[in-house]
């Protein structure tokens, strides 16, 4: 489960945020709703390498195809 801190726990932790961002993002919040998440540069880039592959329908098909393969034997 994400930590939630409220925006001035963040502003007041930013100078250490980065090391709890390795971990897991931080859902930041104002009058206890989600405004904006933090994460780790390495886990936003996964993410956009992600995205990047999902949304190239070519290699999405290969990639079930070989699952499909792959769950045959």
């Amino acid at each position: 489960m994400p930590k939630h801190l409220t925006i001035a726990q963040a502003q007041q932790q930013l100078p250490n945020l980065s090391n709890e961002l390795a971990e897991e993002p931080i859902i930041i919040t104002q009058d206890g709703v989600p405004v904006m998440a933090a994460l780790s540069y390495t886990h936003l880039t996964e993410l956009l390498e992600t995205l990047d592959i999902l949304t190239d329908s070519d290699l999405v098909t290969k990639l079930r195809q070989s699952m499909v393969q792959a769950d045959q034997g």
